[in-house]
């Protein structure tokens, strides 16, 4: 088995069967899709089970173990040479695997390939574009990835849209809580970068689920505590750019530090004005 899709899901009972046809209906058909149900209290499991097909493997937790730590499972269960983690509501274009394992295939050092994906509503209409015109197409040196995220002050990449080799995750011993526990595969894709190059296909190859009841709209449009966790992360890419010699000027330095803590603090305040 060359890829394993792995979907962590929890109650997702709702958008799971999207999800689950959209890997079933890949071009590029040398893949195991692996569902890790979180202990989901809904009727996510009779989902699951309603399609019948010998590529797909489910396991079940026994109670939920967080979602860092299901994600970190879906690593140490998938049985594939490369691996993209699919969120449960989102949807991949038939081609995400051809595409993406072309890649892999010309430009075997590659720390992750990543793609433009659509926002989309619940009922998968198109609302816009995630992704923005902020990085060159093609192959990135990893320490520009990182210049270009701190350029831009936030994730260049989603989480779907990634591939990458497991060897990649293993020897960064998987997913962690180094800063913020809601920018947790930010903090990965840093850390990857940090050692790798990476590719960035020019091309919408995922469709991003908006809605209610997603992870990202606690974190990041209703509390919005994922934007601290956010300029934490920034201010270690700082460390990180300084640390491997990589250019940055004196002045853009001293710059997007007062920029980045201004940012910070007026979002603390407004988040707590006692502070």
């Amino acid at each position: 088995m060359n890829v394993t899709i792995a979907i962590p899901t929890f109650n997702r009972s709702r958008y799971i069967d999207k999800a689950i046809e959209s890997v079933l209906e890949q071009t590029y058909q040398d893949f195991e899709l692996l569902v890790i149900d979180n202990a989901s209290t809904d009727n996510t499991e009779d989902v699951v089970h309603s399609f019948v097909d010998k590529r797909i493997r489910y396991v079940k937790n026994e109670k939920n173990i967080g979602i860092i730590g299901n994600w970190n499972k879906c690593v140490q269960l998938s049985s594939g040479k490369y691996l993209t983690i699919l969120g449960d509501d989102d949807i991949l274009s038939k081609r995400f695997l051809k595409e993406s394992m072309a890649v892999h295939n010309s430009h075997p050092t590659v720390g992750f390939t990543f793609a433009h994906c659509n926002k989309v509503d619940e009922t998968g209409n198109f609302i816009k574009r995630w992704g923005y015109d902020f990085t060159p197409a093609g192959l990135i040196e990893g320490l520009d990835y990182l210049f270009y995220t701190l350029d831009y002050e936030a994730c260049l990449t989603n989480s779907s849209t990634v591939l990458l080799k497991k060897e990649v995750f293993n020897s960064l011993e998987g997913f962690r809580i180094e800063f913020a526990r809601n920018v947790f595969d930010f903090n990965m894709w840093i850390r990857i970068a940090s050692l790798y190059d990476i590719f960035f296909i020019n091309e919408v190859l995922c469709d991003y689920r908006i809605h209610d009841n997603q992870v990202s709209q606690l974190h990041w449009r209703e509390k919005k505590t994922g934007k601290v966790g956010t300029y934490l992360e920034l201010f270690n890419i700082i460390s990180i750019l300084q640390e491997k010699g990589y250019e940055l000027k004196k002045d853009y330095v001293i710059s997007k530090l007062r920029s980045l803590t201004k940012n910070l603090s007026e979002f603390l305040l407004a988040f707590d004005s006692e502070l």
